[in-house]
This record gives C-alpha cells, sequence and structure tokens, in this order.
C-alpha cells in the first residue's frame, strides 16, 4: 500500500469516527440502549454557578483549579463541577413543574459509553412479599414530559466562565428486600 492511500485510509477513517461520535453525543444513543435509561422531553434548563474563590484557587499559569488540597486542570474541574451541580438542580427542577414539593425522586451521575449524563431516579421499592414499601408519588410518563432533557450550566470562577451542556436521563429502577 502507497503512503498516499494509508494516509487518505487514515484521514478518513477519522473522519468518520469524529462524525459518528458527534451523532451519537447528540442522540445519546447509549442512553436509549441502557433499558433502565430514558430520554425526557422537558423544555432544557440554564443555571449558573458561582464558585467562592476562598474554596477554590485559579492557577492561570497551570490552568488549573486547586481544590482540597489536589490541582486539576480547568477544563476536567468545570466538567465535574457542571455535573454537579446539574444534578443539583434537576429534581427541584422537576418538583417544581410537577408541583409536588417532595415526588420522591432520587438524583445521580452516571458514566456511559458516550460520557456523564445526570440522573432523575425514579426507585420503587418493593419488601420481600413484593407489596411496595415505597414509589415516587407521580407516574413515570410525567416525570419524562417535565423532566429537562439538558442543563446548561454557566461555571464562574475567579472573573472566568465557561459553559458546559449536561445530558439528562430518568433512571428506572426496581428493588426488593430480601429479609424483613
Amino acid at each position: 500500500m502507497n503512503r498516499r492511500r494509508y494516509l487518505a485510509g487514515i484521514g478518513g477513517g477519522l473522519a468518520a469516527l469524529v462524525g459518528a461520535t458527534a451523532v451519537a453525543d447528540a442522540t445519546r444513543a447509549d442512553i436509549a440502549a441502557d433499558g433502565a435509561l430514558h430520554r425526557p422531553s422537558g423544555a432544557p434548563v440554564e443555571t449558573t454557578k458561582t464558585v467562592d474563590a476562598d474554596a477554590v484557587t485559579y492557577l492561570p499559569d497551570r490552568d488549573a483549579v486547586r481544590e482540597d488540597g489536589g490541582t486539576e486542570p480547568f477544563g476536567e474541574w468545570v466538567r465535574w463541577t457542571a455535573f454537579e451541580h446539574a444534578a443539583e438542580r434537576v429534581v427541584p427542577t422537576v418538583e417544581d413543574r410537577l408541583d409536588e414539593p417532595d415526588a420522591g425522586l432520587g438524583r445521580g451521575i452516571r458514566s456511559l459509553v458516550f460520557g456523564l449524563v445526570v440522573t432523575v431516579d425514579y426507585g420503587t421499592t418493593r419488601n420481600r412479599d413484593g407489596e411496595v414499601v415505597s414509589e415516587p408519588t407521580v407516574p413515570l410518563d410525567r416525570v419524562l414530559s417535565v423532566a429537562p432533557r439538558t442543563v446548561t450550566v454557566t461555571v464562574e470562577l475567579d472573573g472566568r466562565s465557561t459553559v458546559r451542556e449536561v445530558p439528562v436521563a430518568v433512571e428506572e429502577t426496581a428493588t426488593q428486600y430480601l429479609d424483613g
């Protein structure tokens, strides 16, 4: 194989990979592939997280952040901060839209094939006899209709701000006690 064909093959392969990754990220096929996860259809949410510069230090010469004695690259710190803040905001947003102050929903962050996703946890718990002992107070389809599809988080630190769009999924779980 000559060099030109080899380079063209590699270039084409990389272009296909980038294109496939962009499409997968936009559609979040990894969410659809997980039987417990559902994509909600509610309006997106925008929020801002302003971080106290006394607790966190931006290191401009290294484009890094020092927090709790550790240092990490600014981009990675922003990513985690955005996902944590989105997870904090998603359940109150759903409960507000449902006009249900304590709907019995949880929250989380999951790592999937195409990256992290914030979850609204819709869990049912049964005792050993199969009787429901706890469940959300609203039907799953209502949660899916109002939960935001994305949360756009603006993270602010030391005069610098970065915007991250965080995908959301509703995770349906069922747990049953084996004892008692």
